[in-house]
């Protein structure tokens, strides 16, 4: 049912395939982020190109990292890609609804039920048409061999051409999600103190398309929700809003080239949210521009605990090192 990579499955040998207990974090430095070592967070939605930054992130910062897929492929890319880590628990399994609950819990065994932090952002990058009708999410259209996801839906789709059931499902994907998402991951989290869950959504953006627009909208009124219920809780909610490009043309990025990729500067900050103890870091938290990447990235530093190397995907090597992701 589940994926490791070699060194995570050496790491929990001793107990049969389950990770007995994580070391105590240590303290922090003085004026200094808190690492994150002996720390389980998740990444919901890790095996994208998002998803493998804030993978990254938390790596770094010393935690010990769950990332889910339902393409094995995928997950064996990522873990190429960053360096094949011990600290990366790779599952194979979906945050949909429908298994959402199984993929958990095959998790959970794995960590003896330890879960510190959640970022879950899965769809950031948007969903695509199944060929046979209904709908399917950004993985399998990937996985299919479809070059970027978000390209039918999320700058045309099919709009009022659709029959009124088509849209009902395909409105509800996103929201869908994340609620399975909140709903099995935050009864691990509110018994755990210093625990966050953070959701990493995407603008909507002039050119989206109608269904674009609603699953949008709709994740930010699940997060407010979120934020407005676990406020004065334990377990500190926020959302990191990108409206931000993420998927630049060759053109705009030799116009505009960036020193790194914005996905990297994204996954130190969702690592430096989960790392720190400030209050500050409850609330919506909007990245309209890369000044405020930058703001955010200064006030909650990424802890320096493990080296991990920026990734270059697959996608890259192919375009000569060229980082789409700019």
């Amino acid at each position: 049912r589940f994926v490791q990579q070699r060194q995570g499955i050496q790491m929990a040998r001793h107990l049969g395939g389950r990770v007995a207990a994580f070391s105590s974090a240590p303290e922090s430095p003085p004026g200094g982020p808190t690492p994150m070592t002996g720390q389980v967070a998740w990444v919901v939605g890790g095996a994208g190109v998002i998803g493998r930054g804030i993978c990254r992130g938390l790596l770094k910062a010393g935690a010990t990292v769950i990332v889910n897929s339902s393409s094995p492929k995928r997950l064996e890319q990522l873990r190429q890609d960053l360096g094949s880590p011990a600290a990366l628990i790779a599952i194979h399994g979906t945050m949909r609804p429908a298994s959402a609950k199984d993929t958990v819990e095959e998790a959970m065994k794995l960590t003896n039920s330890q879960l510190n932090h959640v970022i879950a952002h899965s769809g950031v990058r948007w969903w695509a048409p199944s060929q046979q009708g209904g709908a399917r999410d950004c993985e399998d259209a990937l996985q299919g061999g479809a070059r970027d996801c978000e390209e039918d839906l999320h700058h045309g789709g099919k709009g009022l051409e659709q029959d009124l059931m088509e849209f009902s499902e395909r409105a509800s994907l996103l929201p869908a999600l994340h609620y399975a998402a909140a709903q099995l991951l935050l009864p691990h989290l509110k018994n755990t103190p210093g625990s966050s869950f953070t959701l990493v959504t995407g603008g909507a953006g002039e050119q989206s398309s109608i269904e674009a627009q609603v699953n949008a909208y709709g994740v930010w009124g699940l997060a407010a929700a979120l934020r407005e219920q676990f406020s004065g809780s334990s377990v500190r909610v926020s959302e990191v809003r990108v409206t931000l490009k993420i998927d630049r043309s060759v053109r705009e990025r030799a116009l505009d080239p960036r020193a790194r990729p914005l996905t990297a500067d994204l996954g130190e900050l969702c690592a430096g949210l989960a790392a720190s103890s400030s209050g500050d870091s409850v609330g919506l938290h909007t990245l309209d521009t890369m000044e405020h990447v930058l703001r955010l990235w200064a006030k909650f530093p990424c802890p320096a605990v493990a080296e991990v190397p920026q990734p270059l995907w697959s996608w890259q090597q192919a375009a000569g090192g060229i980082p789409k992701a700019a």
